[in-house]
Parts: structure tokens; C-alpha cells; sequence
């Protein structure tokens, strides 16, 4: 009867999809001699107490599994997602936070890259600290520039003034994002990509 009731508590605080799907995804790595590796992945514990990993962990044809940080890697896939190693830091000026990806300077970090172009869309994932849930940071990226644009302001919408002059060699977009156009940042990007250049 013992037995039951510790089984019985165990399948009620943590419930059978947790013990159903697999932690690890199908994926691969591209290492910084652009060697690609396929294999299965790994990048966050499941949830509750979820936690995302600083280094990729990755099962392949060799018996241990290997962990694969951002300074090892230029990116990888993990099931449809793909995330890039990029230089990233920021600093403060005139009570304004500025970003920047820069070699050498600040640190590398794994962002999800989610519209590859002429400006690519980044998500910085994290795990907020107070709520424990997963939250994401949007950066815009031009290919020319190592300057990266926070997109959002929380819950106050799009950052228009800063926006406004990272696309402003493309008139059209800038007046759709004043109307409120773009929901998205995936859709800011796509049009960008598709018909600014």
C-alpha cells in the first residue's frame, strides 16, 4: 500500500509526458572547421524546473555523450531550430543600452536564428529567474553592421525610434511598422529580406 501511494504521487506532481518524450532530438553541430556532425541533441532539461544548458549536449556514433559550447561551434540544429554562436555584449551610453557583436569582445552565446537574410532575427533565450519560465529577447542584425537592435520593449510593443533608423533604406517597411503592419518581428524581417533589397 506504501508503494501505491509513493507511485500514485510521483504520477501526480510529475505527469507522463515528462516521462514519455525523449530529451534528446535529432540534430547536428557544425564545429568551427565547419565539420558537420550529426547525432541526437540536447540543449535544455524538461520541464518543470526546466533549465537551459550553456553548452549543446549531443549523442553520436562515440559511446559518452559530448558537450559542445559556444566558443566550439559556429552553430546547430536541434529538431527545426537553428541556433548561431555570436559574439554579444552591450554597454550603457546617454541612459540608453546599446548591443553589439563584435569578435573578441564581451562573449559568444548561442542565439536562435530565426529569418537568415540580409537582416537576420535572433532570439536570446533565457530562463527568468523569478517566474522560472522561458522567456526570449528579439535582435535585429544587419549582415553589414555589429550593431544588433532590440526589437521589443517589453510589453510596450516594437521599438520604433531605433527600428525607424535601422531600416531606414527602406522607406515602405518604416510606414507599415507606424501603422502597425508587423505583429511580429519574424514578419519585420521577412518583408525586409523579401522586398527592401
Amino acid at each position: 500500500m506504501k508503494y501505491l501511494a509513493i507511485i500514485f504521487l510521483i504520477f501526480t506532481f510529475f505527469p507522463s509526458p515528462i516521462f514519455g518524450q525523449s530529451k534528446y532530438q535529432n540534430g547536428y553541430v557544425v564545429t568551427n572547421q565547419n565539420d558537420t556532425i550529426y547525432g541526437q541533441l540536447r540543449d535544455r532539461s524538461p520541464e518543470p524546473f526546466g533549465k537551459i544548458f550553456k553548452k549543446v549536449r549531443m549523442k553520436g556514433f562515440w559511446i559518452f555523450e559530448r558537450q559542445f559550447g559556444p566558443y566550439d561551434l559556429k552553430s546547430y540544429k536541434i529538431g527545426n531550430d537553428v541556433y548561431q554562436s555570436i559574439w554579444y555584449d552591450n554597454y550603457n551610453e546617454l541612459f540608453s543600452i546599446f548591443h553589439v557583436s563584435i569578435p573578441g569582445r564581451g562573449e559568444k552565446v548561442f542565439m536562435r536564428l530565426a529569418v537568415d537574410g540580409e537582416v537576420n532575427l535572433y532570439w536570446d533565450e533565457y530562463r527568468d529567474p523569478d517566474s522560472g519560465y522561458e522567456e526570449a529577447i528579439p535582435f535585429f542584425r544587419k549582415d553589414d553592421s555589429e550593431e544588433m537592435i532590440r526589437v521589443t520593449q517589453g510589453i510596450l510593443g516594437f521599438k520604433i525610434k531605433y527600428l525607424s533608423n535601422l531600416f531606414s533604406d527602406c522607406p515602405s517597411l518604416v510606414i507599415l511598422m507606424k501603422e502597425g503592419f508587423f505583429k511580429t518581428p519574424e514578419e519585420m524581417a521577412k518583408y525586409y529580406n523579401e522586398k527592401c533589397n
